[in-house]
């Protein structure tokens, strides 16, 4: 791959990475509104939630193949998946398994190389 293909790749898209990016600032927001107990709890409830259907449904089930769905169940992980804003199963699939056969080498998407934010976040909006 030449150099200008490499940089493009790991060039962060803004525009496409707005509702990425928003569902992580928009919780600050509590620090100005006024919120309670219950509104903390539904926020803590559904991030536990998104990130079942993130490694439950996006990582184990679409980019591994670690077991098997209905139509139906299949749908409902997407979705899931889909409201934490990490793009679509498709998307977070392919990438993935490329991540997987390239492993720590200078090929690899979200290689631990670049460090923990691209690891784990950065590599998403690129």
């Amino acid at each position: 791959m030449s150099s200008a293909a490499h940089d493009r790749k790991e060039r962060v898209d803004w525009l496409l990475s707005i509702p990425f990016i928003l569902m992580h600032l928009v919780p600050l927001a509590m620090f100005w509104l006024d919120f309670t107990w219950v509104d903390i709890t539904i926020a803590v409830a559904l991030y536990y939630v998104r990130m079942f259907f993130v490694t439950g449904g996006y990582h184990r089930y679409f980019a591994h193949r670690g077991y098997k769905l209905k139509r139906w169940a299949q749908f409902l992980m997407a979705f899931g998946a889909q409201t934490s804003a990490q793009k679509g199963a498709l998307w977070w699939a392919g990438h993935h398994r490329h991540h997987h056969k390239f492993s720590d080498t200078p090929e690899d998407i979200h290689t631990p190389k670049k460090g923990l934010l691209w690891s784990h976040i950065t590599w998403i909006m690129s």
